[in-house]
This record gives C-alpha cells, structure tokens and sequence, in this order.
C-alpha cells in the first residue's frame, strides 16, 4: 500500500500570534536570493548578509526547485554563502552539509518518498508524459527518480497542466504536479512529484527533524512553487519582484489564517527583500529602528524633515512606533488595551515618542495625560504606573483606524498589501478622464467597500474611467456624507476596514478605473475633535461654519500643521495605492502665510510623486474658476491638474429652472450658460478670497469672449451639493424630465472639459440623495437642522427630512439599475463612446472647438471641425416640466455646419436623445432635445 503525504502538515501547529523567536533563514533561490542582474542594491544587501551570518549563529537553508549541482554552481558563481542544508529539485532532495566543504544526501528523507511512489515503472511514465503534446523533456540531468520535469509553452501551462493531471488519473499514479513559468527566459515548467512532496513538505520534514516550530523558521520567496511554504505558517517573506497575483494570494492566505505577524510583503527585489525580511522578523539586527526621531527626523525650527511618521506604524512583525504630537503635554502615557500603561519620551517641539514590542496589527491603543499630582511618578522610571495616575483616555490624532467609532481608542493597522498593477485602459491624459462621484455608504445597500466591488464591472460597461470618491475620513456617527471628518487618517469604520478599502481601490484598479478621494483640509469636524487638548492643531484666527480651521498659519507651530496635513495626503496616496486627491473647498482653506497651503501641498505631492514614479492627479473644489489653481507650480501657479466648474451646473440649471438656484450665487437663465460655454465660466476668484464676476469681459480679436481652456475643468450636470442641497434631495430628472437631463448631459460629456456623473444618475436613479449626519450630541443634531437652513433660505425646508433621521440616509441609497432607467443608461453609454471615439481621434479638442447660441430658442450647438471632418452637437433646453406637453412648442430646424463643401444630406446623425427614448425622429430639436451629427469627407482634401 502506498504511502501518502499529509496535503496541510503544519495545520495541528499554526497559532495567530507568534510566540517562539525566529532561529533560521530559509530561502529560494532564483529570484529571490540571488541577485537580480543588474541590482546593485541586492548586491549589496548579499554583503550585509553575510556579515550577519558570520555575526550571529544563524543556520542558513536552500530552499530551491534547482537540482544539487546548479545549487552548487550558483554558490561559486555569486559567491554565496554556503548554507548548513540544500532542498533542492523542487523539494524532493535534500543534502546536509558535512562540515568539510561537502554535502550528504539525506537517505531518510527519500525513502518516504520511495514509499509514496511504491513499485511503479519510473521511467515508463516519465517517457509518456515527455510524449504528449507541446510536453518536452528536460535535461538528464534535471531528473531524477522522485522529479520528472518537462519544457512547455509557457501559453499552454494550465492546458498542459490539466494534461498531466488527466494522465495521472487514468494510470492511478501516486504523484502531485507543480507547474510555474520560469520568469527569466519565460519557459513554461512542470515538475511530476511524489503525491503531497513540495519545497513546504520538504521543509516540513526538516523542521521536524531539528524540533522547531514554523515561527522559528523566516521563509523567502517569489514565485508559484514557493507558494504552498509561503503558506504553511512559517515566518514569510515575498520578495518585491514577485509576481503580484502570489502576493496577493500568500497574504489572502495568511489573513484568512488569523497570522496577524507572519506575513512581510518586501519591497526590495531579491536578496533586499530578502534582508528586509530577516530585519523585520528580528532574524537579523536593524540599528535604525533603534534611532530617536532626533536622529532620523531633526525636529528643529530651522531643519523641518520632508514627513514625520504621525500615529503608529509598525516596523516590525511585533514591534510599532507611536509618535505623537502633542506640545501642550510634557507627560504623555501610551495605553495598549487592556491593561498596558507605556511612558512615552517627550522630544523636541512637542513631539512624544515610544517604539513598544508585544504588538501586531489591531492592537488597540489611546493617549492618557499624566495628572498633576502624578508628575514626579512618571519621572521615576521604577514607579509601577496606573489608571488612577491619568487623565481620560483619548484617541491618536493620526490614528489609522478606529474601530469603535470616533470617541474611542485607536488601533494599529499593518499598511502593507499586495497591490496588483493598473490596467492599461487606465485613463492618462486629462481629456480621457471620465468621472464618477459616489458616495460608498449609498452605492450600495451595505454600504462597505467590500459589496462596492460588486458593483465596478457596472462602471466599466458605462465606460467610466475614474472614481472620485465623497470624503472617507471618519466622521462621528454610523453615516455621513463625510465633510464633519475628525480623524484624516482613517477610513470611516462604517464601510469596513483600512485593508478592505485597499481591496476595493485594488478591485477598480485590475479593471482600469482610477480611484481618487475627497479630502477636507478646511475645517476639523465637531465632533470627535479632541486636538486641542494635545496642541495648537486648530486656529484662534480662522473659523468656519462646519468645525474649527486648521492653523495653517501661526507663527510658531504652523508649519507642523501644515506638515501634518502635507503628510496626511500623501499617505493616503501612498498607504491606499490612490492615483488622485479632490480637495474640498479649498477657497475655505483660511492660510494668511506668503505661500498657501495649496501651494505647498502640491509642490511636495508632486516632489513624492516624481520619487514614487507615479501619476498623482490633484482636483481643486475652488467654487468658482481660479487661473492660477490649473497653471503650472513652474509659471508661478498652484500645479493643480483641474478644478470643479460649478458655473456649468447652475447656469444650466437656471436655464432649465429659472428662478430657483441650488447655490448662494445667483445665475441668469440663458445667458449665464452661453457665458460658460463661451468664455468658460461666470464667477472667478482665488483662494485669497477675491471672487464674483468678471469686472469686464475678455474679448477676442474678432469680438467674441475669449475662451480659458477648458481641459481642466470638471462640469457636471448634478453632483452631491446641487442633489443634497435641495431640501427634498432630488435628482434633476425629477425637478425637471428625463428628457432635460438627457439632453443637459449631452453639453457636459460633449465639451471639451472633463466630464463628471454623480452615482446613480446613469439609469435616473428613482432615489433621493438627501443630506444626512449621524452626532451623537443632541447639540448638534439641532444646530446642523438650523444651518441647513440657515445657509439656504431660499427653500421651502417644510416637507424635508430631517439630516438627522434615519430615513435621511436610506432613502439615499441609488438602488439598483433595473430600479431605473435603461434607456437613460443607454444614452449615457452612447455619449460616452461618442466622446471616447473623437478624443481618441484628436477631434474632440479645444482648438477645434466654436460655439453658436440661439438665446431665443435656447439652443446650444457645439462644433468640433477640421479640413475633413466635423462634429455638431445640437442641444436645446427648455424650462418645460415632465407634465409640460411639447406638442405645441415649436421644433426649430438647427442646420449643422461642417467644412467647406458640405451640406445637410453629407451629415451622418449619431445619435439623437427623443429617438433614444422611443419618440418618432424630427426634422427640428424640440424643447429638451440633442442631437448628435458627423460630417466626414469621403476623401481627405489637402
């Protein structure tokens, strides 16, 4: 009877936390241990290696899928060091060394496996294997009589796969199959192994041989065959160059395990990751971690370091920092639930600091002062602390997360994760961008990151190209549109966790969607605001009517706000994988400094951008146009890639419902949207506070208003203040007809600007979208009542529901897309590849650009022309209600005009929005219409 071996042997064993301290370097090999070519950072991270092996007693062990002799070309040729054990051939060898240069074969071993493989014709089988299709031997010398390994196309690996798995079933043969494509001359490799034998079997066995523990072991490496002893409860480490998709398999692993200190994913490639590994597991030293904040961040007046590491950050599998800032303390305790008091060493300009062992990611934690009475207690290190010593329990200004809510303590978050790369169809260019505002807590009806996934294919098929999402940040309560943030660096608990969040940011980007995040840098929210009772993060100068401003500009302590908030952007950046910010408000950024705050913030986004490699994009809600937010940081501007352009939604929305206006500006029907499609904008200011409209307009050399470029403006035809700033919340094809909206968005995906959707109004969501807020203080939930009303008088607030109810937020959830429409999706999706097609030709282009207005009818015909081509986009809006009937308005009978030569029967129609909604196609637009024409000559004129 044949033996087998168990498929999970180290499941009896695997504990969450780890308890025993690791003893042994295991590696690979290719890929991991040794250097890259041309990695002169892993070259030098081999001689740090080695100089700790000869330090310290630590065995080293090669863990490889290379038969014995490349093993030992491979230590002569990179000058490795030699280790005490060789498993090699994929796990199916194992040689010790003898103590003289050379190595033994360890007999025990292969007879286990001689027992699984029993009596069976070796050879036979290896032969008829190497004869099926696209199977090739290879070399004599990489078999062996436990490893038959065969050359396939590396495009055919799982076919081939499946083709060694079916031989194996009809000859009932007692073996197991490892496949992988080898990721330096990209062949495809599979290995025909005794059942159940691995690289983690034969590490397995080792450990059980030698009595140790899988937390004793720091396992290293890179590609598939590593897998299943990356997954085995060792201490493991992923090598930066490994493939992405094993990263993220080893990690899912390790969590769905509860190893919450198992796991380092490197970020430096090879023998660095392979370092870095040994350094966080505490295998090998690491004086760094050992330095004050003095020594690697001088926290002086006149040397403010780039960034400070705000909050608790863990730099070791049980080992975090905590660094607060908090200058109106001179004693400070860390509490590590539930009953671990830390003092903490107060260090230049108010900074406390502490790096603790005994940690792991969800360790909870808070702040305590020390009480007066108590002073002399904490600065006598032999005095045992206690509760009774300290004041009430408060939570980290820049925690990472917290889990019972804003009030209560804070708790370490481990930031690594393994992100998988962007997709191609990822948008690069400003005029590809096309937007989608949502609000996570409504997308779906659970309202978490997680079931946010489920829905992105939906974004993808409407052909969406990035997700700007509401303000995350946590705010008090269960809900929250998300401005009355208090904790700016923590994922609201409500829609999940932090690593859940990266699964949805990951989840849009393998699909090709960007992902930005609203951050809020005006105002702290009020509730859960505990900063100053730790130092001056808020202004005595500045307020707002949302929350305290942050203090930007004191003249003492200002610039460590400032950082505080430089630093707090660019983790979401970096912690979260995002591509882009949306910064709220930033006209109500109140900084009396000679540089502003936004300036200074981009400046230093774009220095960390250059340095990562990456796409930053920057989006400003300036209210109204601001040149120098869009002009280059290098031409003296802020080096914002676009700002929000309010005038288009409320200049349409006044031609369309004259009289009532969603905002404290007062736009004129008609004409103000003429102005913006003209000239660009209405309203115009900067962030000093200078804003209205234009003194006198800028005329062209023929006369005509002289058109900004539009490439960086955002318009929209409703976002989350135009819905929820209504006292009833609702969408505009409700306050008007789905014919308006149908034919509004036609102007705003057509122009040469960057077009936004807010959720759910691509199928004409039947749903609300009302303001809501969830404090606790009764206080205020009645004073959030009387401002809404307040900074919006103008509404009839009497049959609304309250900000406050329940009700406010549930109805607010955009519901399915078979609740909607699916011939306004329709048309949106057709509007969208109408503007893909003619961006990606180079047509849809501001210097093709016109535009002709008939005020009288209310129609707005946009024109894209070129010697050879044209595109006509013809809109007419009316102030007509859904119940309106339009029999009796007369259609009027727009002509497009094309180049030269061509007339009315050479236009091709794209497509017309009444014909969209199954009415008979007109000659003329009637109220409420767009019509959509191409023009192109048959053959290129000269």
């Amino acid at each position: 009877m044949n033996s087998t071996i168990a498929s999970n042997p180290t499941s009896s064993r695997i504990v969450s936390i780890t308890s025993l301290p690791p003893k042994v370097l295991a590696t690979d090999l290719d890929g991991t241990f040794l250097p890259l070519d041309g990695d002169d950072a892993a070259v030098a991270s081999m001689k740090q290696i080695q100089e700790q092996l000869e330090a310290i007693d630590v065995p080293l062990v090669f863990v490889t899928g290379r038969h014995f002799d490349s093993v030992r070309d491979a230590i002569g040729e990179f000058d490795l060091p030699k280790p005490q054990w060789i498993l090699c051939d994929v796990g199916v060898s194992i040689y010790k060394a003898d103590g003289e240069g050379g190595y033994i074969r360890e007999a025990a071993y292969e007879q286990i496996l001689d027992e699984v493989l029993g009596d069976i014709d070796i050879e036979k089988h290896r032969l008829a294997i190497g004869e099926l299709e696209d199977f090739t031997l290879q070399e004599s010398y990489k078999q062996g009589r436990h490893k038959w390994s065969y050359y396939v196309p590396a495009d055919q690996l799982e076919a081939c796969h499946q083709a060694i798995e079916a031989y194996l079933k009809l000859h009932e043969l007692p073996c197991s199959i490892v496949s992988s494509i080898d990721p330096f001359n990209n062949d495809g490799l599979v290995d025909v192994l005794p059942h159940g034998a691995s690289k983690a079997f034969a590490l397995h066995w080792w450990c059980d041989q030698h009595e140790l523990q899988p937390e004793q072991i720091v396992f290293c490496g890179d590609s598939g065959n590593d897998t299943a002893a990356l997954i085995a409860g060792y201490r493991s480490v992923v090598v930066g160059n490994a493939d992405r998709k094993i990263a993220r398999k080893v990690a899912d692993a390790h969590q769905a395990a509860g190893w919450v200190d198992r796991l380092k994913l490197a970020h430096g490639t090879s023998t660095s990751g392979v370092l870095e590994g040994a350094r966080w597991f505490g295998l090998f030293e690491n004086s760094i971690e050992e330095t004050s904040i003095e020594a690697t961040s001088p926290l002086n007046a006149t040397d403010l370091p780039e960034s400070i590491p705000w909050g608790a950050r863990l730099i070791g599998a049980n080992r975090a920092e905590f660094t607060l800032w908090a200058p109106k303390q001179k004693q400070v305790v860390l509490e590590l639930m539930p009953d671990r008091l830390v003092r903490m060493q107060r260090e230049d300009r108010g900074f406390h600091r502490s790096i603790v062992d005994g940690v792991v990611d969800g360790t909870r934690y808070q702040y305590r002062f020390v009480r007066d009475e108590h002073v002399a207690a904490f600065a006598d290190p032999n005095t045992e602390l206690s509760v009774d010593m300290l004041l009430h329990a408060l939570p980290d200004p820049a925690s990472r997360y917290q889990p019972e809510g804003v009030h209560g303590p804070s708790s370490i978050v481990d930031t690594q994760f393994p992100f998988q790369a962007t997709a191609d169809s990822a948008a690069d260019e400003l005029d590809e961008l096309i937007i989608y505002e949502m609000h996570l807590g409504t997308f779906t009806e659970q309202g978490t990151y997680l079931s946010a996934i489920e829905r992105l294919d939906e974004l993808v098929d409407l052909g969406i190209t990035a997700i700007e999402l509401m303000p995350i940040a946590a705010c008090a309560g269960r809900w929250n549109w998300g401005y009355d943030g208090t904790h700016w660096f923590a994922p609201m608990t409500a829609f999940g966790s932090p690593n859940e969040f990266r699964q949805f940011v990951d989840a849009a980007h393998t699909r090709g969607l960007l992902v930005m995040v609203d951050v809020v840098y005006n105002h702290f929210g009020p509730e859960g605001n505990y900063w100053s009772e730790f130092g001056p993060y808020t202004s005595r100068k500045h307020n707002t009517v949302w929350g305290a401003a942050p203090n930007f500009d004191d003249p003492k302590r200002g610039d460590l706000v400032r950082r505080f908030v430089i630093d707090n952007a660019i983790m979401w950046l970096n912690e979260y994988n995002l591509d882009g910010l949306r910064v709220d408000a930033i006209h109500c950024m109140k900084d009396d400094s000679a540089k502003h705050i936004t300036t200074q913030m981009s400046e230093e986004i774009r220095r960390w951008s250059d340095q990562a490699g990456r796409r930053v994009w920057l989006i400003a809600e300036t209210n109204v146009y601001d040149a120098a937010m869009v002009k280059p940081l290098s031409k003296g501007g802020t080096g914002f890639d676009a700002q929000w352009s309010d005038d288009f939604v409320h200049s349409m929305f006044a031609t369309v419902r004259p009289g009532e206006q969603l905002t404290q500006r007062i736009y004129s029907p008609g004409s103000d949207l003429e102005q913006t499609l003209r000239r660009g904008f209405v309203f115009a200011g900067d962030v000093r506070g200078d804003r209205g409209r234009e003194a006198e307009p800028t005329l062209d050399t023929d006369g005509m208003l002289k058109r900004i470029d539009t490439r960086s403006s955002i318009v929209c035809i409703q976002n989350h203040d135009f819905i929820g700033n209504h006292p009833t919340g609702m969408r505009l094809h409700q306050l008007t007809s789905p014919e308006t909206q149908a034919a509004a968005v036609t102007l705003a995906m057509l122009l040469p600007s960057i077009p936004m959707l807010f959720m759910g109004e691509e199928f004409a969501s039947p749903n609300p979208f009302r303001f809501f807020v969830d404090f606790g203080d009764p206080r205020l939930q009645r004073a959030v009542v009387r401002g809404r009303k307040r900074e919006y008088p103008q509404h009839d607030w009497s049959d609304g529901v309250l900000p406050t109810d329940e009700e406010a937020m549930r109805s607010s959830v955009i519901g399915s897309v078979e609740s909607g429409s699916e011939t306004m999706r329709n048309w949106y999706k057709t509007l969208i590849s109408i503007r893909k097609q003619f961006v990606g030709s180079g047509l849809l282009s501001p210097q093709n650009f016109s535009v002709d207005v008939n005020c009288e009818a209310n129609l707005y015909s946009l024109s894209y022309q070129t010697r050879n081509e044209a595109l006509q986009v013809m809109v007419r809006l009316s102030p007509l209600r859904e119940d309106d009937s339009v029999d009796e308005a007369s259609a009027i009978d727009p002509l497009p005009s094309g180049p030269e030569g061509s007339s009315p029967e050479s236009w091709r129609l794209l497509a017309d929005s009444m014909e969209a909604f199954g009415e008979r196609l007109t000659e003329g637009l009637l109220p409420n219409h767009a019509r959509i024409c191409y023009f192109e000559h048959d053959e290129p004129t000269a």
